[in-house]
């Protein structure tokens, strides 16, 4: 019986590591990265992008690849996303990303529904032209600086009705 209590003393837990909350925080650091004065409009917008694109199952296969593959930010280890991914942020801008951090959970969570109608892209046509990659795209919403993206539909008739396609 010693044994068992000494085994017992000897045991410990670990904390599990949640895969979810893991790839919200990517999800909130991508955000602040790209758009963190976008407001929360544009922090779901954008946040819908990364969610269409993980469900269509075409731009990787967990959350935190899309994220990584879709991110300028990320990929070109701006100074924004710098600072956010060591969280060497100021007071103001750690409430900022308080807030950024309460829309990733929603969006990742499934309590945010898509806000941009299944876009799988986003550009600020204001400050770029339009991407190469748009021109096979329908433009489908626009949300603060970002215009949001997604690939056209065939058109489909019926007894010359069309009845897909393009809304």
């Amino acid at each position: 019986m010693a044994e068992n209590q000494q085994n017992e003393k000897n045991t410990f837990t670990a904390e599990a590591i949640d895969p979810l909350d893991t790839e919200a925080l990517l999800l909130a650091k991508m955000l602040f990265a790209e758009n963190a004065q976008g407001g929360p409009e544009g922090w779901m917008a954008d946040g819908s992008v990364a969610m269409n694109r993980f469900k269509s199952g075409k731009y990787g296969k967990t959350l935190s690849q899309v994220i990584k593959s879709m991110s300028s930010a990320i990929q070109t280890k701006s100074p924004q996303w710098q600072k956010v991914d060591k969280l060497e942020l100021n007071d103001f801008e750690q409430r900022v990303f308080n807030k950024i951090k309460d829309v990733a959970d929603g969006l990742v969570g499934g309590k945010i529904p898509d806000q941009v109608k299944g876009a799988t892209h986003f550009e600020n046509l204001n400050k770029y032209p339009l991407p190469y990659w748009a021109k096979d795209m329908s433009s489908v919403a626009r949300k603060g600086q970002h215009t949001y993206f997604k690939a056209k539909q065939p058109v489909s008739t019926i007894h010359g009705e069309i009845v897909g396609g393009e809304e």
